[in-house]
């Protein structure tokens, strides 16, 4: 039997919560290359919502779209900050404030929805991300 480590990507299920999707997919990226290279990539990508595949493309295109400079600082951020998560009904937003390894500090607001229908009815999923500029103040 070979090992192939996306059998090991973890999954959307009904009982994370919104901020829980948002930390798994961080710290996935922040060893974006362990087991292997872009491993973090796809598991972010396991939890971008239908409709945010459709916009972002299949896994290849997705990794090169987070390797783009807006999104590549959460590539092995070294530091990050949770803003509180605000939950709507069925969708919900965090700012994440994330120091780089470079050393910039970026800010990002997450935009999750809880799914309709299935394979991911009752899952919170990633809808999009959004580099922002943000004074200190306004965290």
């Amino acid at each position: 039997m070979n090992f192939n480590a996306d059998d090991l990507l973890p999954q959307p299920i009904p009982e994370l919560p919104p901020q829980m999707v948002v930390k798994i997919q961080l710290e996935a990226l922040q060893k974006n290359d362990d087991p292997e290279p872009d491993y973090g990539i796809r598991v972010a990508f396991q939890f971008a919502s239908p409709a945010n595949r459709v916009a972002t493309g299949p896994v290849d295109r997705f990794i090169q779209l987070v390797k783009n400079p807006i999104y590549a600082p959460m590539l092995n951020w070294v530091g990050v900050e949770y803003g509180p998560i605000n939950v709507m009904d069925t969708e919900a937003q965090q700012i994440v404030t994330i120091m780089s390894a470079e050393g910039e500090t970026i800010h990002y607001v997450f935009t999750l929805s809880r799914q309709k229908l299935p394979p991911y009815m009752g899952c919170w999923m990633t809808d999009n991300v959004l580099r922002i500029d943000l004074d200190e103040n306004d965290l």
